[in-house]
């Protein structure tokens, strides 16, 4: 949670851990005390979901137990507020504030506790019809693989996110994982076989999309100068042209900010799709 300004700009932030306790009333309760004490310096609220928004409605989330889909009447606060997918918050800050909005298409892959993506397209955001556009996280990668919470089997984020990762690998962080991966040749194995699960959803995603500039973002975005042409070689090769050149894909500057600075900016976005 944090107090952002117009440009982007993060006055305060607060990091609350909610592994003991991931239900509604704990998320609900930990939100309104936070807004409570800082209503009088904000003018709206934008809050990132990891699901499925509509309408600024919760459709759908398996990672939280967000099931209700009036969930901002719970908020108790008289700021208007907005919802939209994580991913997408973290897209529209990479968007406006490193590239400036200068990619008419374009699309931003999140791959942290799950994998995610946010869209836009000629230079508006793009939700689909029913909100499922950009959750490639459950696009199926490998047919009777790994189940899934979303109740399917073999999805991309069962490969790809970096709870796999560490999970094949028996280590607790990132920055553990790469350190061995340069000096243990069993955990640089599980990078290149993870790298390879990695580079199926991407050409996957890019065969579908076929955006100006693809950013990867989220946790693994931090690591990506120890693997960046890696992942871009085995990219090209699942690819019709097979150059390297040609696959327009680099890794978020702004970290796991992205999603807070881009909630902030929803109500502009929102705003100015409704009027459209």
């Amino acid at each position: 949670m944090a107090l952002v300004d117009e440009y982007g700009n993060i006055l305060e932030k607060e990091i609350v851990n909610y592994r003991g306790d991931k239900s509604e009333k704990f998320i609900i309760d930990t939100i309104h005390s936070y807004v409570k004490d800082r209503e009088d310096k904000a003018e709206m609220i934008g809050i990132g979901v990891p699901g499925i928004i509509k309408n600024n409605k919760i459709v759908y989330t398996c990672n939280l137990s967000l099931k209700d889909s009036y969930f901002v009447r719970k908020l108790r606060t008289k700021l208007p507020v907005f919802l939209a997918n994580d991913a997408l918050c973290a897209t529209l800050a990479e968007y406006q504030l490193i590239d400036n909005c200068k990619y008419p298409n374009y699309a931003l892959l999140t791959v942290g506790t799950g994998v995610g993506a946010g869209m836009i397209f000629h230079g508006c955001v793009y939700e689909g019809r029913n909100g499922y556009a950009g959750e490639v996280g459950h696009m199926v990668i490998r047919k009777n693989g790994i189940q899934c919470n979303c109740g399917r089997r073999g999805c991309f984020e069962k490969y790809a996110s970096v709870t796999r990762l560490l999970r094949m690998s028996k280590v607790e962080t990132l920055k553990e994982f790469f350190y061995l991966a340069e000096r243990n040749k069993y955990i640089a194995g599980i990078l290149d076989e993870y790298l390879d699960d990695l580079a199926e959803g991407i050409a996957n995603f890019i065969m579908i999309s076929d955006v100006d500039m693809l950013v990867i973002g989220g946790g693994l975005a931090w690591f990506g100068d120890k693997f960046y042409y890696i992942l871009r070689a085995k990219v090209a090769a699942l690819l019709f042209n097979r150059d390297e050149k040609d696959v327009r894909m680099k890794f978020a500057k702004l970290g796991n900010d992205a999603g807070l600075i881009g909630a902030a900016f929803l109500p502009n976005w929102i705003l100015r799709e409704d009027d459209e």
